[in-house]
């Protein structure tokens, strides 16, 4: 079954979703955006009505001029020309997710960190957000896990359901990892977490959600794999000795961070406005669907595992990757991970979600920020 989706939302835009005061703009020859990419020195611009300007939002906006309450001061940029947003609308419906999402602290000795956020299309026609993340550590103690899902648009009472299914029953299946096996086969692993993680999904259906098909329950997702040293492994030399793994179905995406530049090691979407996405999760063979990849982590100083929505955005948009780098060089708490989703980018209406490690020791992080 083929979904259609647009950057943004997995559905199509309505004229409520596009930014009115927002030019139309070409498909970007780079083959990852619905815009094309921002030259390397294109300005943050705010509309506020009277006409456009370079700025960061370092005071108080007053809710876009239009929503009646000051929100929390910020310098998260605000590339393009923007329209202003009327207030945001609650989703009624049962399944729904809260509209933000954080975390930040220390598993087994990584800090870890993450923040999700509603999309601005959601938020204008009261709809969920469909972007989930989970972490675990391997039983074994031999590496981190990280998963992010995106439930697809075109479900909007259920996708986020199976999302959240999805990202739980993977990462209960990718806590038996064994450091030894990763050394040995580390896609045959994959595989066979995905292949649990898949049929737990559908076996809840079948118990729980009966009338519902693999595909009301369909979503994207990325894993990630990253070692961690072992016992008296000191500075955690031994960590860089092996690399990272991954594997994902769809159009999430990981990053590697090192000194304020990014590498993928997926590639970014498919060229053009509008797409059709074949590969979700659940489905009747989730090896046929997966992309599997190497994440270097020689010289790296943190692995980001996001949804489209952000990747996107960092793919296309050297103002976004500046901020983000800016915001991301040392760990932090969860109300700057909030804060650093809070750019505004014309045509980026979907869910954000970052889910993020460093690489530095504890004793070697110089300021933790909150």
């Amino acid at each position: 079954m083929s979904l259609k989706w647009w950057r943004g939302p997995r559905e199509e835009p309505s004229a409520a979703t596009a930014d009115p005061a927002s030019p139309a703009s070409p498909a970007s020859p780079a083959g990852s955006g619905a815009t094309a990419p921002e030259p390397a020195d294109a300005p943050d611009t705010r509309q506020d009505g009277t006409g456009t300007h370079d700025t960061h939002c370092t005071e108080a906006v007053t809710a876009e001029k239009g929503l009646g309450f000051a929100e929390l001061p910020t310098e998260a940029p605000r590339t393009g020309p923007l329209s202003p947003l009327p207030a945001p609308l609650l989703t009624g419906v049962p399944t729904g997710l809260p509209g933000m999402r954080a975390d930040g602290g220390l598993l087994r000795g990584r800090w870890i960190a993450a923040a999700s956020l509603t999309g601005t299309s959601h938020l204008l026609h009261g709809t969920s957000g469909q972007d989930v993340y989970r972490y675990t550590a391997t039983h074994d103690g031999s590496g981190l896990v990280l998963v992010v899902c995106d439930g697809l648009g075109s479900r909007p009472a259920t996708a986020q359901t199976g999302a959240g299914l999805l990202a739980s029953y993977l990462c209960e299946a990718a806590a038996h990892i064994t450091g030894q096996r990763m050394a040995e086969a580390p896609q045959d692993v994959l595989r066979e977490v995905l292949a649990a993680g898949n049929a737990a999904v559908r076996r809840h259906r079948a118990a729980v959600l009966e009338p519902l098909t693999d595909s009301d329950l369909a979503a994207t997702v990325a894993v990630c794999w990253l070692p961690l040293p072992a016992e008296g492994d000191g500075e955690g030399v031994a960590r860089h000795a092996l690399p990272g793994h991954a594997v994902r179905v769809g159009d999430c995406n990981v990053f590697t961070l090192a000194r304020g530049r990014y590498e993928a090691p997926f590639p970014a979407a498919s060229e053009g406005p509008a797409n059709v996405v074949t590969a979700y999760l659940p489905c009747e063979d989730p090896a046929r669907v997966a992309e599997y990849a190497t994440v270097a982590l020689a010289g790296v100083d943190a692995v980001v595992v996001t949804t489209d929505g952000l990747a996107i955005d960092l793919f296309d948009s050297p103002s976004v990757r500046t901020w983000l780098a800016s915001r991301w060089s040392v760990p932090c708490g969860p109300a700057r991970m909030l804060d650093s989703l809070r750019y505004r980018r014309q045509g980026s209406h979907d869910d954000r979600t970052a889910l993020i490690t460093w690489s530095a020791p504890l004793g070697h992080i110089p300021r933790l920020e909150p």
